[in-house]
C-alpha cells in the first residue's frame, strides 16, 4: 500500500525548470542519480552539473545543463521535440508527462501567435538544456506519482515586473505565454524587478495543479520530513532567488483508532436577526458541502443586548464557500476564522433494518454504536428509547 506524502512549493524567488529540479534533488538526493541517468541516455553530449551553491546567505542545490554537441539549435518545432521524446528510451509515463508539459507550452504559444500547434516553434525553450529540464521534471513528477499517494500545494507565484528580451523582441513581464499558463493560479506582485516565473515554471505548476495552501490540500496533521532549496541562476535585490520544497508525511496519532486532522472554525455574533429566522439560515448552511457541525451559544453583547454566538466547523478547502453562505443567509457583517486541530475516532456507518448506525471503535477496543437521530424522528419518545436500547447495546 502506498504511503501518503504531501509536497509544498514555496517560490520565494520564483520558479523555473532548473529551480524545480534542484529543489527536489536537494530535498531528496536519490533523485540526483535519476537526473544524471536521463541526461546521459536521452541526448548524447549532454552533461548535468549538480552542485551545492549559495545565493546570498542561503545554501542549496543548483542544476546546470551543459551541451558539448556542435549542433546547438535553439529553434525547434513542438512536433520535433515530441519526436525526440517518443524516440528516447524513457519510461512511457515519463514520455507522456514530458510531452504534456511541452504541449501546455505549445498551446499557450499557439494562442499568443494565432497559429496551429503544428507551426509552433520554441526558441529559448527549444534549446537542449530546456528539453532536458522538462524531461527530468517529468521523471521527478512520475517518481512521486509511482511511489506515493502524492498531493501538491504551492504558495502564490511571484510574477515579477519590468521587461525581458526574447526572440520576439522586448516584452513585458510576465511573458504572454506565462500569463496564459498562470490562469486561475494565485499570484503575487511584490515589486521586485525581473522575470520571477518562467514559462517552464508556469507550465510545471499548471501541470501539477496544486492546492493554494497546505491546509486546503491535506486535512490531516502533517510532519515536515524533508526540505529542499533550489538555487536559481539570477540575482534579485533584497530577496534570495530560491525555490523551497517542503515534503510532509502524515502525523499519525500514537493512540489507537484516532485520526489527527485540521479543520476551519468560523465564528460570528448575531444580535439583529430573530432566533426563528436564524435557525432557518443555519439549516441552509448546515447542508453546504464541507460543513461538519454548527453550534449556537446565547450571550450578552458589548451593548448589553442579548446575542447569539454561532460557531461553524468545516473542511478547510470548503471554507470560502461556507463563508459566502454565512454572509448571504445571515445578518452578520463580520466573522472570524481560524485553523484548528482536532482528533477524531474512526467511524463507520452501517445499516441495520431501516436505521443508519454510526459505529466507533474506542482506543480500548470497545465498540460503541449510535442510531442516527434523523432515522428516529417519526417515532414516539417511548419507541425511540426501545430502538436505541435494542441497537446500541
Amino acid at each position: 500500500m502506498k504511503k501518503n506524502i504531501h509536497i509544498h512549493l514555496d517560490p520565494i524567488g520564483g520558479i523555473s525548470g532548473d529551480m524545480f529540479i534542484s529543489s527536489m534533488i536537494d530535498a531528496n538526493p536519490k533523485l540526483k542519480k535519476i537526473a544524471l541517468e536521463i541526461s546521459k541516455n536521452v541526448i548524447k553530449g549532454i552533461k548535468l552539473n549538480i552542485k551545492k551553491v549559495k545565493n546570498g546567505h542561503i545554501s542549496g542545490t543548483s542544476v546546470l545543463v551543459q551541451n558539448t554537441n556542435k549542433e546547438k539549435a535553439h529553434h525547434r518545432a513542438y512536433y520535433d521535440i515530441k519526436k525526440i521524446i517518443n524516440d528516447s528510451n524513457l519510461k512511457s509515463a515519463t514520455k507522456l508527462t514530458s510531452i504534456e508539459l511541452f504541449k501546455k507550452l505549445a498551446t499557450a504559444e499557439s494562442k499568443i501567435h494565432g497559429i496551429s500547434l503544428f507551426n509552433v516553434k520554441f526558441h529559448e525553450i527549444g534549446a537542449w538544456d530546456s528539453i532536458i529540464d522538462n524531461i527530468i521534471t517529468a521523471e521527478i513528477i512520475e517518481y512521486y506519482r509511482n511511489q506515493y499517494n502524492v498531493t501538491w500545494s504551492c504558495s502564490p507565484l511571484p510574477i515579477g515586473k519590468g521587461k525581458i528580451s526574447t526572440a520576439h523582441g522586448i516584452l513585458s513581464i510576465p511573458a504572454p505565454a506565462t500569463s496564459l499558463l498562470l490562469k486561475n493560479i494565485p499570484i503575487i506582485e511584490d515589486g521586485i524587478e525581473g522575470e520571477r516565473t518562467t514559462p517552464t515554471g508556469a507550465a510545471i505548476v499548471n501541470l501539477i495543479n496544486p492546492h493554494p495552501d497546505i491546509a486546503s490540500a491535506k486535512n490531516e496533521n502533517l510532519i515536515i520530513k524533508y526540505q529542499g532549496i533550489g538555487i536559481g541562476s539570477k540575482n534579485f535585490k533584497n530577496i534570495p532567488n530560491i525555490l523551497r520544497t517542503l515534503i510532509f508525511i502524515d502525523d499519525k496519532s500514537p493512540i489507537k483508532n484516532i485520526k489527527k486532522e485540521v479543520i476551519n472554525k468560523i465564528s460570528f455574533d448575531i444580535d439583529d436577526q430573530s432566533p426563528e429566522d436564524l435557525s432557518l439560515s443555519l439549516e441552509k448552511i448546515k447542508k453546504v458541502d464541507g460543513v461538519l457541525d454548527i453550534s449556537q451559544i446565547p450571550t450578552i453583547g458589548k451593548k448589553g443586548r442579548l446575542l447569539i454566538n454561532v460557531k461553524i466547523l468545516c473542511r478547510v478547502e470548503k471554507a470560502n464557500k461556507v463563508i459566502s453562505y454565512v454572509f448571504n443567509e445571515t445578518s452578520t457583517i463580520g466573522l472570524r476564522t481560524s485553523i484548528i486541530a482536532r482528533q477524531v475516532l474512526h467511524r463507520e456507518i452501517k445499516k441495520i433494518s431501516n436505521f443508519s448506525i454510526k459505529e466507533v471503535e474506542r482506543p480500548s477496543g470497545k465498540t460503541s454504536k449510535k442510531v442516527e437521530s434523523n432515522d428516529l424522528k417519526n417515532y414516539s419518545y417511548k419507541n425511540r428509547g426501545k430502538i436505541r436500547e435494542k441497537i446500541e447495546k
